[in-house]
C-alpha cells in the first residue's frame, strides 16, 4: 500500500521530489497533536473522537461514490490513491509513524482536492461536535470587530472565491471565542482556505486548532511573541545554511521583520495565487508553522546571487516582492517582463496572483531544506534568553531612567535650595555690611554718649557740692513744712472718717425702714387677697 502510493508519486515528481524527503517536522508535528488530544477534558476527547468518526464516514462515502456526481470519470477522483488515503483516513498518527516517509511525500506532492479538507481535519484531529455547537452559539453573538472584519474582507485577495458571509461568520465567531486576539487584520487570509474545503462549523474548528495547538495565535497576539520567536528561527537557520546572504542583510541593515513578517502571518497567502497557498497550507498542517521556514529559506536560496548585488532601498523591495519571481513559468514571466524590470518584477500582488507558477518546484526547494525540532527549539531557548536579557536590560534601563529622573529633579531641588542659600548668603552679607555701619554708627554714638556722661557727672558732682553746701537752716525749715503738711492730712483724715461714719449710721437707719416698709406690704397684700376671696364668694352667692 504505500509502496504503491510512492509509485504513484514519484510519476509527477522532478528528479529533486525523487529523493528521501524529511519527515522529523510531520513525526514532531504529530506527536504534539496527540498530546494535545490526550491532555483534553475526557468530554472534550470524547467530542474529537465522534468529531474523527463523521470525517470518517464521509471519507468512505465519497469513496465509494468516487464522484461528486455519481459520475466514475471525474478527473480529481479517479487519480486519487484511494488504499492509500483510506489508510491515513483509518488510522492518520499510526500510519504516519509507520510510513512518515510514503507520507510526508504524498503531502508534498499535495493532497487530493476532493479529500484536502477531509484530510487537514484528521491530520490535526480538529473536527469536534462539542467546538461546532460552542460555533453555533457564537452566531447569536455581536463581535466588536464586525465592521473591521467585512472591510478586510473586501480587500483580501482571492476572498470572494470563499462564500462572504461564512467567511465572516468563521472570523466572528473566532474573535468572540478568543477576545485575547479578537481580530487581527490578515486573518482573512489563513481562514479562506479553510471556507474553501469543509463546513463553516468545521471550518472555524480547524481555524481554533491552527490558533491554539498550532500556536498561530502566538503570533496574532498583541506583541506578537510567537512571531519574534520564528523570525529568529529564520534569521538563525540562514546564519548557518546561507552565511552570505546572512552577512549582506546584517551589512545593509536589513532585518527579518522587514519583509518576513507577513510570510508567517498568511502563509504566503498575500502574494501567492490560491492554488500554491492550498500547496502550503497541506505542509503547514501536517508539519506545524514551522513549514514556512522552509519555503523563507528555499526563496533566499534561489535568489542569493541577485540578493548579494543589491544594497538596502533596492533589497528590501527585491525581499518584499522579487523573490517569487523565479518560479514563475516562463511564458507567464515573457508576458510581465516589459511591465517591469526583473529584480522588481512580482512587485504588483496582481501580477503575483495572475503568473503562473512552478509550485511543485518551490515546494521541491522547501522540502531541500532540512529543519530539524531539535534545532528549532534550541534556537527557540536562545531567543528566550535572548528576549529575557533584553526584558531584563529594558527594565534596568527604565529603572535607570526612573532613578535619573528622581536625581534629576533632586538635582533640581538642590539647585533651587543652592540659589536659595545664595539670595539668604547675599542677604546676610548685606546685613553684615550694614551691621558693621551701624555698629561704626553705634561706637560714634556712644563716644559722644560717654563725653556726655562725663560732663553730666561733672555737674552732678558740682551740684552734690552746692546740696552740701546749703545751710542747716534750710534743712529745719523744710523739715517744719513737712510736719506741718503732714498735720494738715491728718485733720483731713479723720474729717473724712466722721463723715464715713455719719454715712453709715444714715445707710442703717435707711435699711431698717425699707424692712418696716417690705412688712407693711406684706401685710397689705395678704388683707388683698383676703379681700377678693371675699368678693369672689359673695359674687358666687348672688350669682347663685
Amino acid at each position: 500500500m504505500p509502496t504503491q502510493a510512492s509509485r504513484a508519486t514519484s510519476t509527477t515528481t522532478t528528479g529533486s521530489e525523487a529523493s528521501v524527503p524529511n519527515y522529523e517536522l510531520l513525526l514532531s508535528r504529530v506527536d504534539a497533536n496527540r498530546e494535545d488530544l490526550q491532555s483534553k477534558e475526557q468530554s472534550e476527547k470524547d467530542a474529537h473522537i465522534a468529531g474523527t468518526q463523521k470525517l470518517q464516514e464521509e471519507f468512505e462515502k465519497l469513496r465509494q461514490s468516487k464522484s461528486y456526481s455519481g459520475a466514475e470519470s471525474d478527473d480529481d477522483l479517479a487519480a486519487i490513491d484511494w488504499e492509500f488515503w483510506t489508510s491515513i483516513a483509518a488510522d492518520y498518527s499510526n500510519m504516519a509513524q509507520a510510513h512518515p516517509s510514503e507520507l510526508t511525500r504524498a503531502v508534498q506532492n499535495g493532497l487530493p482536492p476532493p479529500l484536502r479538507g477531509t484530510i487537514w481535519q484528521l491530520m490535526a484531529s480538529s473536527k469536534s461536535v462539542l467546538l461546532e455547537d460552542v460555533y453555533r452559539s457564537l452566531l447569536a453573538e455581536t463581535s466588536p470587530h464586525e465592521k473591521g472584519i467585512q472591510r478586510d474582507i473586501s480587500r483580501t485577495s482571492f476572498a470572494k472565491t470563499a462564500n462572504q458571509q461564512s467567511l465572516f461568520n468563521v472570523i466572528k465567531a473566532y474573535s468572540l471565542w478568543d477576545p485575547d486576539v479578537g481580530y487581527i487584520q490578515g486573518m482573512a487570509f489563513i481562514a479562506v482556505p479553510l471556507i474553501l474545503n469543509m463546513t463553516e462549523e468545521e471550518a472555524f474548528c480547524l481555524l481554533v486548532d491552527l490558533m491554539k495547538i498550532y500556536s498561530l495565535r502566538d503570533l496574532f497576539l498583541p506583541d506578537m511573541p510567537g512571531l519574534h520567536v520564528k523570525l529568529y528561527q529564520f534569521d538563525r537557520i540562514i546564519e548557518d545554511t546561507l552565511p552570505a546572504v546572512h552577512v549582506h542583510l546584517a551589512r545593509q541593515g536589513v532585518l527579518s521583520s522587514m519583509y518576513a513578517s507577513q510570510w508567517f502571518l498568511t502563509f504566503f497567502a498575500y502574494k501567492f495565487p490560491l492554488p500554491i497557498v492550498l500547496r502550503i497550507f497541506d505542509i503547514v498542517v501536517a508539519e506545524g508553522l514551522e513549514a514556512i521556514l522552509r519555503f523563507g529559506v528555499a526563496l533566499l536560496r534561489r535568489n542569493v546571487d541577485a540578493i548579494v548585488d543589491l544594497e538596502f532601498d533596492a533589497l528590501v523591495v527585491f525581499l518584499k516582492n522579487g523573490l517569487f519571481d523565479v518560479y514563475i513559468d516562463s511564458e507567464s514571466s515573457s508576458k510581465q517582463s516589459h511591465k517591469t524590470p526583473s529584480i522588481f518584477r512580482g512587485s504588483s500582488s496582481t501580477q503575483l496572483q495572475d503568473a503562473t507558477y512552478r509550485v511543485n518546484e518551490l515546494v521541491a526547494d522547501a522540502y531541500a531544506v532540512k529543519i530539524l525540532p531539535a534545532a528549532l527549539k534550541k534556537y527557540e531557548a536562545e531567543y528566550n534568553e535572548l528576549h529575557k536579557a533584553d526584558v531584563e536590560r529594558t527594565e534596568e534601563i527604565e529603572n535607570l531612567r526612573t532613578l535619573n529622573g528622581q536625581l534629576t529633579l533632586q538635582i533640581k531641588r538642590l539647585e533651587n535650595s543652592l540659589a536659595t542659600l545664595n539670595r539668604e548668603h547675599i542677604e546676610v552679607a548685606n546685613e553684615m555690611v550694614q551691621g558693621k555701619v551701624e555698629i561704626e554708627k553705634l561706637r560714634d554714638e556712644n563716644k559722644d554718649l560717654t563725653a556726655e556722661n562725663e560732663d553730666l557727672k561733672a555737674k552732678n558732682e558740682e551740684l552734690q557740692q552746692k546740696v552740701d553746701a546749703l545751710p542747716a537752716e534750710l534743712e529745719a525749715q523744710m523739715e517744719a513744712k513737712v510736719k506741718e503738711e503732714m498735720d494738715s492730712l491728718m485733720a483731713r483724715n479723720l474729717e473724712v472718717m466722721n463723715l464715713n461714719q455719719t454715712l453709715e449710721d444714715q445707710m442703717a437707719a435707711l435699711e431698717k425702714e425699707l424692712v418696716d416698709t417690705k412688712v407693711q406690704y406684706a401685710s397689705i397684700n395678704d388683707m388683698h387677697e383676703s379681700l377678693n376671696r371675699r368678693w369672689h364668694d359673695i359674687k358666687k352667692v348672688l350669682e347663685g
